[in-house]
């Protein structure tokens, strides 16, 4: 993953992958573990740019990125225009709001209603479990190993 996050920060500072500002920084790419969310201009451009990039990092490393397995969303565009790019792109489409890592993306989380499936899929895991017969740091290592498996 450390030679993705290269190839795409080499690819943005030459101005051949362009980022989404937000405030006052740009931000292209989030990494967890193998997981990968690319975050773009919206242009055809761009999305063949993307292509390109993940083709050479094949080349380079050996790993090979299913794009039928990746999604496509946009944001301020019609589902037309991203069924569009997706199919020059070589993947599915998507739509907001939808879960990565078992977290919701695209809802309104200051909503109770937002963290539903979240607090779910934590009662799901800690049923089986006696927390009041473990100390504080059992509790917190439970808490921490329930979170992790939660985002798998």
């Amino acid at each position: 993953m450390e030679g993705l996050h290269v190839a795409l920060t080499r690819a943005q500072l030459a101005n051949v992958y362009r980022g989404i500002k937000i405030g006052g920084i740009t931000i292209s790419h989030l990494l967890y573990a193998d997981d990968v969310v690319l975050l773009a201009e919206w242009n055809q451009e761009n999305a063949l740019h993307i292509v390109r990039i993940l083709r050479c990092f094949f080349l380079a490393s050996g790993l090979k990125i299913n794009l039928l397995k990746s999604n496509l969303d946009g944001m301020g565009v019609t589902d037309a225009q991203v069924s569009s790019m997706a199919t020059c792109m070589g993947c599915s489409s998507s739509c907001f709001p939808f879960s990565h890592l078992g977290v919701p993306v695209g809802q309104n989380m200051a909503r109770i209603a937002s963290w539903g499936p979240v607090v779910d899929a934590f009662r799901k895991r800690l049923v089986g479990w006696k927390a009041k017969c473990l100390s504080f740091g059992g509790r917190l290592t439970l808490t921490k190993a329930v979170l992790g498996s939660v985002a798998s």
